[in-house]
């Protein structure tokens, strides 16, 4: 309400002009810090601000991050999109890095769950690369789950992957002479083991003319990837990350990785991913096993069940929240955060100076006063209705005790 000559206004009214200013203000802070500060403010290049913290994030410095991805090169922290109905949560004590790669990535969106999605191809594609990554990673030796401590849930979006336990196995060969050499896998479970899925990774090396090849099965006599060369050379049939929803089975019997080579000096290795219920045993013939990991039984990690929608998992929620000490108990505040939120987002901005016991939520640059402290937090919450659509915050800062 205006106020007219000879009439008084209330505290916060006078405070909230104050907040207008304050924001002014602080898009200089922001600009200067992004061009640097040139001039010798109190000898350090940094200006003398009174009772006043900022970030314009031109590094990761948010102490808590939940559901936002960093954005290094422009200096900002943004929603992921999500356009997948296929993804994978994984709860675990700790994730000892964000994985970045095979077009899928880790967000932390609470305390101990991470959700692992994919960001490129079809839907079914989406599903590979995330199983992909987390079995076998980028060369069968880095998987992401390895990533993980203390696995307590795997729970994915995929109807056909609830119940199974995820099995990686390797096999080679370098021979001196003609060879026939295979491994066998038994499936114990042969009743309820619906809709098995299976990945291979064949790779085929000649040095002359009689040729090699390496062959996957599922089952037996159903070969469903190979590689061949003839004359000399080196070839490759990488299925790992792509669709091979055709290849699933219901209760297959076994499963088959074949080596055969015409002549001497030939190599081949053969790696397979396989998604089943119940364990796999295998019998070697003359072909060497480098990795047989199955990763419910050697490696503890449980089978997998369903998981919730996005929303109700919590997904669509994500917060930073940032934390400094104030030099006095602080008694007011006021927040200026520069952010981008989409139609269907909401955006809710938090105060605490007790160190997080007690919020009081606020209006950008409207003055609050939280339960009195010196640690003084501030917490951007985002709410997204539709997990495709981004959001973005670009910069924050709080003054406070300003009179």
């Amino acid at each position: 309400m205006a106020v007219k000559d000879g009439e008084l206004t209330d505290a916060d009214g006078v405070m909230n002009s104050v907040g207008s200013n304050f924001n002014d203000i602080a898009q200089n802070i922001f600009n200067a810090d992004y061009i640097g500060f040139d001039s010798r403010l109190t000898n350090n290049t940094t200006p003398n601000l009174k009772n006043v913290f900022y970030s314009t994030f031109t590094s990761d410095d948010a102490d808590t991050n939940f559901g936002f991805d960093y954005d290094s090169t422009n200096d900002l922290y943004s929603t992921p999109d999500i356009d997948s109905t296929e993804y994978i949560i994984i709860e675990a004590t700790s994730l000892s890095g964000p994985w970045d790669d095979n077009n899928c990535k880790t967000s932390p969106f609470v305390s101990g769950k991470w959700l692992v999605y994919c960001t490129t191809g079809t839907d079914a594609v989406h599903r590979a690369q995330i199983h992909k990554s987390l079995w076998y990673g980028t060369n069968g030796t880095d998987a992401l789950i390895d990533d993980f401590t203390s696995v307590t849930a795997v729970k994915t979006s995929h109807a056909n992957d609830v119940d199974k336990r995820a099995i990686l196995a390797e096999f080679s060969n370098t021979g001196s002479t003609p060879a026939t050499e295979f491994a066998t896998g038994t499936f114990n479970d042969t009743s309820t083991n619906n809709n098995s899925s299976f990945w291979s990774d064949l790779t085929a090396t000649s040095p002359d003319a009689d040729g090699v090849s390496m062959a996957s099965q599922f089952a037996l006599g159903n070969q469903v990837n190979i590689t061949a060369v003839s004359p000399p050379g080196t070839d490759d049939s990488f299925e790992m990350g792509t669709d091979t929803s055709a290849d699933e089975l219901t209760n297959p019997a076994n499963c088959k990785v074949n080596y055969i080579a015409g002549g001497s000096g030939a190599s081949g290795r053969g790696s397979v991913i396989i998604l089943c219920e119940g364990t796999l045993t295998w019998a070697l013939t003359t072909i060497t096993q480098d990795i047989d990991i199955d990763y419910t039984a050697d490696n503890s990690i449980p089978v997998m069940t369903a998981a919730d929608t996005l929303a109700n998992e919590g997904v669509n929620i994500a917060t930073l929240i940032f934390k400094d000490t104030a030099s006095a108990s602080v008694t007011h505040a006021m927040s200026a955060i520069n952010s981008t939120i989409d139609a269907t987002s909401s955006e809710q901005i938090s105060i605490s100076a007790n160190g997080g016991s007690n919020w009081t939520d606020v209006n950008n640059t409207e003055v609050a006063r939280p339960t009195a402290g010196t640690a003084l937090w501030r917490k951007i919450v985002i709410t997204r209705t539709d997990v495709s659509k981004g959001d973005i915050v670009t910069e924050q800062a709080v003054k406070y005790n300003f009179y």
